[in-house]
């Protein structure tokens, strides 16, 4: 019993502590209007818009390479999915990227189904060479970039690569290799609308726009989705109506709600 307890105290005193920090980063990308620069899949740019203005940010999702440099330089955040993998976004891609670490800039990469393709999954590696903040994908794509079936792949990817991970699923977790934290929030139903977790990788850009410890913003940003996503679902019909709800719970969210409906939870290292 002492230990359940103590468990238990733990985990509350985790949520309120992510809670409390995303609260926080979403009053100041309201206030600050920070801006994120998207370079994503064609299916994924509306509902990655309408979650990054839901928090009061701004974004910009132009891929021309004449530009990219410019603009990347001036935003505070950058994605790079690779979903929908063109010409034209494949030539913007490693220039956007180089701007982002020239000028500081936190970036995530969104390896998306790099477990289905061979040649894709051989491009996501050779944008790792370019150190993104915080890799977010499922975990079979974790999986094909750590070359591991084991179910510790994410800390295998982060500690190869020396970044946060981020996992998403039914219950979503974020590594470093090291520290664990798991989010046992969501909804089902999320699966059910085109591109969320693309667009869940926009959000957590914001997050990382605003708190440069990726760690923190990946968990954050993770929280108040999964949050949203519950209190959403609990006043929908169906797909069409969470897409709407979800906006307006990402819009209205705040710290209590966080700290009530929240589940988060340090794993134990594996020994």
């Amino acid at each position: 019993m002492p230990n359940s307890l103590s468990t238990s105290a733990r985990q509350n005193q985790l949520t309120t502590h992510y809670a409390k920090g995303a609260a926080e980063a979403l009053s100041a990308l309201s206030r600050k209007r920070s801006r994120v620069h998207c370079i994503t899949s064609t299916v994924a740019q509306d509902i990655s818009s309408d979650v990054i203005l839901a928090v009061g940010a701004g974004s910009c999702f132009t891929i021309g390479v004449e530009e990219i440099t410019e603009l990347v330089s001036v935003t505070n955040s950058l994605v790079v999915n690779i979903g929908t993998l063109d010409s034209n976004r494949k030539a913007a891609i490693r220039p956007a990227i180089q701007a982002a670490n020239d000028y500081s800039k936190p970036w995530v990469l969104d390896p998306v189904s790099v477990h289905a393709s061979k040649k894709r999954c051989a491009y996501a590696m050779e944008l790792l060479h370019f150190r993104p903040h915080v890799i977010r994908a499922n975990a079979m794509e974790i999986k094909a970039l750590a070359g591991s079936s084991s179910p510790m792949a994410a800390q295998e990817l982060a500690l190869q690569q020396g970044c946060v991970v981020a996992q998403t699923g039914e219950t979503d977790l974020v590594t470093n290799g090291v520290k664990t934290i798991m989010i046992a929030n969501g909804h089902e139903m999320q699966t059910r609308i085109s591109a969320m977790g693309c667009a869940t990788t926009a959000f957590m850009a914001c997050f990382m726009a605003v708190d440069h410890d990726a760690f923190d913003a990946a968990v954050q940003a993770l929280l108040t989705m999964g949050v949203a996503a519950e209190l959403a679902a609990n006043k929908s019909l169906g797909p069409g109506s969470m897409h709407m709800n979800l906006l307006d719970s990402i819009y209205a969210i705040n710290e209590q709600t966080l700290s009530r409906y929240g589940h988060v939870l340090e794993l134990e290292p594996s020994k």
